[in-house]
């Protein structure tokens, strides 16, 4: 069993030396007729009957068989002749030098100046002018018979248009408290209180005038005697700010009657 396995590899490797060794030839000879390089027809006839030797007993073992380094010889030189020998590459040729551009230097952009802002226009000081001397009107004494009602109405369209107030002094040329507030009221010091914040107008009621007592309880609605001087100050409307027949009169001094003028400025 073991003899007849052996046998069968033999044969097998035989045969497949044989077919490579035709085949070898045969490959051989295509090139050799092509290039015209080769041996004669006897050559070409040597190597087919070598291949075609009659296959080795098969207890020869499993060792390659003779012809076979026959036919690899017989092919050898076919091989040498065909071979192309090396072509050489040409040299790669060193191109020119690429010229480098200038580094472009970009120059930064001057900055504007800055411009400085023009200062805001200062509004002018609206200067108040010094009251003028006697500008309040002011006189001592009580005109006797003068229209007090239109006096009294041309003072409230004066306050009204300036800001001022307006003082009514009712009394009468025979009163002495009077006579002595009028003293006061001619000073520099009270009579620049009169004329920087008042328009006076002075009512006569000591000549027993109806007209001019009217006037007076338009004022002061007040029951009982009126203590003369009697001060009344109005508003820019006419409204009454204080009378004095209520609150009774300040003290007739500069001191009194500028602390009296300056609360109700």
């Amino acid at each position: 069993m073991a003899a007849h396995r052996r046998k069968q590899r033999s044969a097998g490797i035989q045969g497949f030396v044989r077919f490579s060794a035709v085949s070898l030839t045969v490959a051989s000879a295509a090139v050799a007729t092509a290039c015209g390089v080769g041996g004669s027809k006897n050559d070409a006839a040597q190597n087919v009957s070598v291949a075609a030797a009659p296959d080795a007993p098969a207890d020869q073992g499993t060792g390659a068989p003779a012809p076979m380094e026959a036919a690899t010889a017989s092919a050898s030189p076919t091989a040498a002749a065909t071979s192309v020998p090396p072509t050489t590459r040409p040299s790669p040729s060193t191109s020119a030098p690429v010229a480098k551009r200038p580094a472009a230097t970009t120059k930064a952009a001057p900055r504007p100046a800055r411009t400085t802002a023009a200062p805001a226009p200062t509004r002018p000081a609206v200067k108040k002018s010094a009251p003028v001397s006697g500008s309040s009107g002011f006189t001592s004494g009580y005109p006797t018979g003068a229209d007090a009602r239109g006096a009294v109405t041309a003072a409230v369209t004066a306050a009204k248009a300036d800001g001022k107030k307006v003082l009514i002094d009712f009394g009468a040329n025979w009163c002495g408290n009077c006579k002595a507030a009028d003293r006061v009221f001619a000073t520099s010091g009270v009579g620049a209180l009169l004329d920087a914040s008042y328009h006076v107008v002075k009512v006569d009621i000591g000549s027993q005038d109806s007209s001019a007592f009217d006037l007076l309880r338009d004022y002061c609605s007040g029951e009982g005697a009126y203590k003369m001087p009697v001060l009344v100050v109005l508003d820019g409307n006419g409204k009454v700010v204080t009378e004095t027949h209520s609150t009774g009169n300040p003290e007739l001094t500069e001191t009194g009657l500028g602390a009296f003028l300056r609360k109700w400025a």
